[in-house]
């Protein structure tokens, strides 16, 4: 294989030497310019339609050009005998001489004017700027001729002065070829390295990140594009906390931690698989800050835990929370503020009232949203199977005792029994990894007078509790929610629906009591947009909307053998399902008002309207 070489020759007469010497070698292919100094800059930086293996100059100007390129440069040397020569040119002239030249030139100049007796002022420059300086001191010591590199003697004559050429010989350039051989030799070594290293860090399991000091990515590895979620093509050049802002922290305690690996390892989910992750800051790295490995974890198949629980994809947060009124902002409020803590949270509120949405943005806001979060409907899970998942088993621990594990969220946390709760209370004053988020369709004080919950328990949440209000207790916010349902609907369904005319939603929607919440917003809005073939929802959609909801209902019903009649209006079989309740509670209206998840005096109101009726 050819050497690609290109030589930048700083005076005519080493080109032709150049020549002459590349046509002997048959492994050099070399092209010659003749540039100086900056003058080379041009020349090598415009080598990238025709790219070199290596470079090869001398003096000032090599060094000028590594300043420019990253191709390897190679300095032809002046050599002792290039310096003997011209001492032995200038040792018996009459005419005060002086040397000027960069550190390779003078140190030699040194060692062979001192071999030959020979007194001759020497003056070192590190940079071409400073020969005019270093002239007028050595002129002004009374030197007439000036030895030197192609600058000096330039210089030298456009001041006036004469100036002698230091020229690299036949010895010289052979040495520099040499050295160009090594080195070549050497890159192609290094380069079947680097592939044998990239191959098998691009089929190995465990991702690899190599990050600078701002945490972007100057190397990432199939598996770690993969763990990532990204296309490989696109993550070289990315910002590690653009992925995700728990990166950020977890490189700013990489920086700031001990010498000792474990400080720097955590156990964490990222985009539905857990893995392993190590930051490594490297003592002596000039261009990579942080070495990140990823090492997955695979789920054991014996774990206690199903998958099911697991919330994955995108997690709810507290802008997908509708609504202004000043009812839910302060519900928002309160629930941001406790998110910022590591407190475990009672959620309350009536079904369909949001209470999942706000366990997901507590979880999403808080400290913690960079581990798993589960969600366990204590309703539906036994309490062997919850007292499993929840502290484990022998052969795998349960969420309580999982690293990795954020936040647990157990739904209708009523349903639980007291031994239960007691483990729980036991976990959480032990200082259990996870926050715990309990919610119920009745607050907590409610049911520990009903004795449905224990009083160790529920006192763990005495500050920490978040009531979720009713819909009917902010029906101001309906105009808002029906905007962001309709865009929705509009989304899935190709529908071209503007909204709800105003007097659908003021004398129908925002008259309704809504006992099912958004939820059943969200139902009843389904079925009139539906119906609706224009652009608005009027009072036409509205009333088919709500025929389709009874028929639903209706056909609910019967495949549950329902007792109560759903013929009629939504109104009417509200009635008969308030007047059907309150039979069954012996005509007593506090138990009727718990039983339905309002208020006694929200229920007077509608036993008035009906007897009214």
């Amino acid at each position: 294989m050819k050497i690609k070489v290109l030589a930048i020759a700083p005076y005519p007469g080493l080109k032709g030497l150049l020549e002459s010497i590349a046509l002997e070698d048959p492994r050099i292919d070399m092209d010659i310019e003749i540039a100086d100094l900056q003058n080379a800059v041009p020349i090598v930086t415009g080598t990238k339609r025709h790219p070199y293996d290596i470079i090869i100059s001398r003096g000032g100007t090599a060094s000028v050009i590594r300043e420019h390129i990253s191709t390897p440069v190679v300095d032809i040397p002046v050599s002792g005998y290039d310096i003997l020569r011209v001492l032995t040119l200038v040792k018996d002239s009459s005419t005060q001489v002086a040397i000027i030249g960069f550190p390779n030139i003078c140190r030699g100049a040194a060692a062979v004017s001192s071999l030959l007796d020979v007194d001759i002022p020497i003056y070192s420059i590190e940079h071409a700027s400073e020969v005019p300086s270093a002239l007028q001191t050595a002129l002004g010591h009374g030197a007439k001729i000036v030895l030197g590199d192609a600058v000096t003697v330039s210089t030298a004559e456009e001041m006036g002065y004469n100036g002698i050429l230091i020229t690299s010989g036949r010895e010289s350039v052979l040495e520099a070829l040499s050295e160009v051989k090594r080195i070549h030799d050497a890159l192609l070594k290094a380069r079947e390295n680097e592939r044998f290293f990239e191959h098998m860090l691009e089929h190995h399991r465990t991702g690899v990140l190599a990050l600078d000091s701002q945490g972007v990515i100057r190397y990432a590895n199939h598996a770690a594009s993969s763990l990532l979620g990204y296309d490989n093509s696109v993550m070289r050049g990315m910002h590690l906390k653009g992925i995700d802002p728990i990166w950020g922290r977890y490189l700013e305690e990489a920086s700031k931690s001990d010498t000792t690996a474990e400080s720097r390892q955590k156990t964490k989910w990222f985009y539905k698989r857990q893995m392993k992750v190590e930051i490594v800051v490297p003592a002596q790295a000039k261009e990579h800050a942080f070495l990140v490995y990823m090492y997955p974890l695979e789920i054991q198949s014996n774990s206690p835990v199903p998958s099911s629980f697991e919330v994955n994809g995108r997690i709810a947060a507290f802008a997908q929370v509708i609504g202004s009124s000043v009812t839910i902002q302060q519900t928002v409020k309160r629930a941001k503020s406790l998110a910022q803590t590591d407190k475990p949270i009672w959620i309350a509120g009536e079904a369909g009232s949001g209470k999942s949405l706000f366990s997901q943005a507590i979880h999403s806001a808080s400290g913690r949203s960079g581990d798993a979060l589960y969600v366990i409907p204590c309703n539906t899970t036994t309490e062997v199977e919850l007292e499993t998942v929840l502290f484990g088993n022998e052969s795998a621990p349960g969420l309580l005792y999982t690293e990795s594990v954020g936040t647990v969220c157990l739904q209708q946390i009523q349903h639980t029994g007291r031994q239960l709760q007691q483990k729980l209370l036991s976990a959480m004053q032990a200082g259990a990894h996870p926050r715990l988020i309990v919610t119920s369709l009745q607050p907590a004080k409610t049911l520990l007078k009903k004795e449905e919950m224990e009083d160790g328990f529920v006192r763990q949440f005495a500050n920490t509790s978040l009531q979720i209000p009713p819909l009917r207790e902010r029906l101001e916010d309906i105009g808002e929610i029906a905007r962001v349902l309709i865009a929705g609907y509009n989304s899935r369904h190709g529908k071209q629906i503007v909204g709800i005319r105003q007097s659908v939603l003021e004398e129908d929607l925002m008259q309704k009591l809504w006992p099912g919440n958004i939820r059943q917003l969200k139902l009843v809005l389904e079925c009139m947009l539906a119906a609706a073939n224009g652009n608005y929802i009027d009072t036409k959609e509205a009333q088919e909307g709500w025929q389709k909801v009874r028929e639903s209902l209706q056909t609910e019903a019967a495949s549950h053998n329902a007792l109560v009649n759903l013929s009629g209006t939504w109104d009417e079989i509200e009635k008969r399902i308030l007047w059907e309740i309150l039979q069954q509670e012996g005509m007593n209206q506090s138990k009727t008002a718990n039983r339905l998840g309002i208020n006694r005096s929200t229920l007077w109101r509608k036993l008035k309207n009906m007897l009214q009726y």
